[in-house]
């Protein structure tokens, strides 16, 4: 839904980046926009591999043949200190066997090139930035299960953090910032839009973060109460304009 906003009040070539477990759902979406968007280019997808040192390699390619002005990250994990990854639970990961997406920020960051992080427990990519304040009022303590001292929240930062209680709500956000920014109320995706991203990527075999049911729900949110969400933020958007 950001993706689509940002081309179009922006008319941008969108890249997402991914890893091949949750490529089949991201592509699932980018076909969907890239059908509704005929007349904007259209959305690649690129797949990290997994381990660092693949990683590495990978982010480096990508910053060079995309040459991106904003590199945005919504609900990635980064790592803690230690090196691991872990969920908002403290559920540890181990790090061979994740994509090193996060190594985008560092890069983009290297590179005086924008970088924005969306999320919602701390342990994803930009809350690194205010990590002792994070862990501090973590509701679960930021304790890793694997023990590690550091614990949940990641060490990557970003130049802006986006703390939402969803993070598809945080994106939302932004998409609705634009909107009114720019005057243009289509800039924020409708609920029927929604509707038809979410039934494409729950098809292409995604599951709900919270449950981990094959369900229209976004981290244990029915549909009725996401899409009063984003009708909240709609209503906010035609009164800005």
């Amino acid at each position: 839904m950001l993706a689509r906003a940002l081309m179009m009040a922006f008319e941008v070539h969108v890249v997402f980046v991914t890893e091949e477990a949750h490529a089949e759902p991201v592509k699932a979406v980018a076909e969907v926009i890239n059908a509704e968007l005929k007349d904007y280019p259209p959305i690649s997808t690129v797949c990290f591999p997994l381990g660092l040192e693949q990683g590495i390699a990978r982010a480096e390619s990508v910053m060079r043949q995309y040459r991106p002005c904003a590199v945005i990250f919504v609900e990635r994990d980064g790592p803690n200190k230690e090196g691991f990854f872990h969920g908002v639970r403290g559920d540890c990961r181990n790090p061979e066997d994740v994509g090193h997406v996060y190594l985008l920020a560092d890069v983009a960051r290297g590179l005086g090139v924008l970088t924005v992080g969306i999320g919602d427990g701390g342990n994803e990519v930009g809350f690194g930035a205010v990590r002792d304040e994070i862990a501090a009022v973590h509701p679960l303590g930021a304790k890793s299960h694997a023990g590690h001292e550091s614990g949940v929240v990641t060490v990557t930062a970003t130049d802006v953090v986006v703390s939402a209680s969803v993070s598809n709500w945080g994106a939302y956000a932004i998409t609705a910032a634009v909107a009114s920014r720019l005057r243009n109320p289509d800039i924020l995706h409708s609920q029927n839009c929604d509707r038809r991203l979410i039934e494409a990527t729950v098809l292409a075999g995604a599951r709900d973060g919270a449950t981990s049911n094959a369900a229209l729900a976004v981290d244990g949110i029915d549909l009725d109460g996401h899409s009063a969400f984003l009708g909240m933020l709609r209503s906010i958007v035609r009164i800005s304009v």
